[in-house]
């Protein structure tokens, strides 16, 4: 009895070091100084002079108190004269509840915003002034460019998450019949909202921030209104900004987004659906190896979340906890982090397959495995864009095949937190160690994590029909 206490003494110290040290490193990347923004509703259009925050990490998403003012702000009048003439340098990049406003960012000049792996991050790291208009002016604004892209198409990108889309993203904007935006922030920021706001109808004690229930309260119609503007923006900066003004865009955006697919049919009844997947051990075995590193360090967690001893999930945005605390998961839910990463990919496999169900016109254009586009990059991206009605041939073009064959060989998010194996951009992409961290415990929990959903997807290795792998 005295070696049993002794151990589960032992094990108590260790998990309470391992907490210690995450907790210590989830307020280091959160920690944020009270910016001197407007916390009320802002009836005219402004700009402001700003200084980027410096974090290396961001985890929460992109708002305001990512920067620091450094003039006073200047109204604008003619917002809609504004955004004609220099619309082609602010980029759509969050929303102020409070303020009831879309904010947009301009880069330091001379900033190519699609050199970096992620477009939101891109935005956050160069932004040297943004551009606040509110509700109220958005429509005047968005009516005075639409004809300018009324002819764009727009092509979305849905996701379980590390599956590679961050790879076929770039490969998408590296051709010459369609450019790519991997990440913008809206999408998710406007997914956060509603689904808040839904959970908060089905359940009284669900926390609904007050500022979104101000502004837009439970209308999803004017969040239909909303997405349809934004990205009508978001189309008018992008295709403006492109040296070629490339008209068939693509937005890869997070898990979260598939939440709010109905939305997105409502709001673009038009555009092309795409969904990215990856075998569910796989998925969730690259979460665990960008997380812990060291398959020792993931053996010490793993044991703790088996003893009951690691129920949180520190440096874990709410985005990537609204698949987990879904109630249907709520009997197999350990609070660890590694139970989030399941609920996401059965999570996203199930509303994949809802989705289909209401709108088998529309969900999707074309589903593609993981396996497929990590066996044969060049290949995937041509049939994929066949299927999308885009005619790409690289070896027509000698400069385009040569700028295709060094993407290819590049860790598409290296340079980022999100690689788990290189630290630099543009270093190259090296295969896995093919010994798997992961065992029986995890095989059998993340089961019960997909039977949860029901029998629409009855284990990790689901395939969905007509997919290409």
């Amino acid at each position: 009895m005295t070696e049993q206490l002794t151990t589960d003494v032992m094990w108590g110290m260790t998990a309470a070091t391992v907490v210690g040290m995450a907790a210590g490193a989830y307020y280091l990347a959160n920690r944020t100084v009270q910016a001197p923004w407007p916390r009320e509703k802002q009836l005219l259009s402004y700009t402001r002079r700003v200084q980027p925050k410096k974090r290396k990490i961001q985890l929460p998403l992109n708002s305001l108190d990512d920067f620091v003012p450094l003039e006073n702000m200047e109204p604008v009048n003619d917002v809609a004269g504004f955004f004609t003439s220099r619309g082609n340098e602010f980029s759509v990049y969050s929303i102020d509840w409070e303020q009831e406003s879309v904010v947009f960012v301009r880069p330091v000049d001379g900033t190519d915003l699609k050199d970096h792996p992620f477009f939101r991050e891109a935005q956050r790291r160069n932004a040297a002034e943004i551009l606040s208009i509110p509700f109220s002016h958005l429509q005047d604004v968005v009516d005075a460019i639409r004809p300018k892209v009324a002819h764009v198409q727009n092509v979305f990108v849905y996701m379980t998450g590390r599956c590679g889309s961050t790879l076929l993203t770039r490969a998408v904007d590296a051709t010459s019949v369609a450019q790519a935006a991997n990440e913008p922030e809206i999408f998710s920021i406007i997914s956060m909202a509603v689904i808040r706001s839904r959970r908060s109808r089905q359940n009284q004690d669900f926390s609904l921030n007050p500022a979104v229930s101000s502004a837009v309260g439970s209308n999803e119609d004017d969040m239909v209104t909303l997405l349809r503007n934004v990205v009508t923006l978001l189309n008018y900066h992008l295709v403006t900004a492109d040296p070629r003004h490339r008209d068939v865009i693509v937005y890869k955006m997070k898990f979260d987004v598939l939440l709010i697919g109905d939305l997105m049919y409502r709001a673009f009844p038009s555009a092309k659906n795409i969904f990215l997947y990856r075998n569910g051990m796989e998925c969730l075995e690259s979460w665990i190896n960008l997380w812990f590193r060291s398959k020792v360090v993931y053996s010490l967690v793993r044991a703790l979340i088996r003893r009951g001893l690691w129920r949180w999930a520190p440096m874990i945005p709410d985005y990537f906890l609204c698949f987990g605390d879904d109630a249907k998961f709520t009997e197999h839910s350990n609070g660890s982090g590694v139970f989030y990463a399941m609920a996401i990919w059965a999570g996203s496999m199930h509303r994949a397959l809802e989705l289909q169900k209401m709108h088998p016109e529309y969900f999707f254009h074309c589903l593609l495995h993981y396996s497929a586009l990590a066996r044969g990059k060049e290949k995937s991206l041509r049939l994929l864009l066949k299927r999308l009605g885009l005619k790409w041939n690289p070896a027509e073009d000698a400069e385009e095949a040569e700028k295709m064959k060094k993407l290819f060989v590049q860790d598409s998010q290296a340079g980022t937190f999100l690689s788990a194996r290189t630290k630099k951009p543009g270093e190259k992409w090296t295969k896995p160690s093919p010994s798997s961290w992961l065992g029986d415990w995890e095989r059998d929990y993340m089961s019960k994590v997909c039977r949860a959903t029901g029998n629409d997807i009855p284990g990790p290795d689901f395939i969905f029909p007509d997919t290409m792998w």
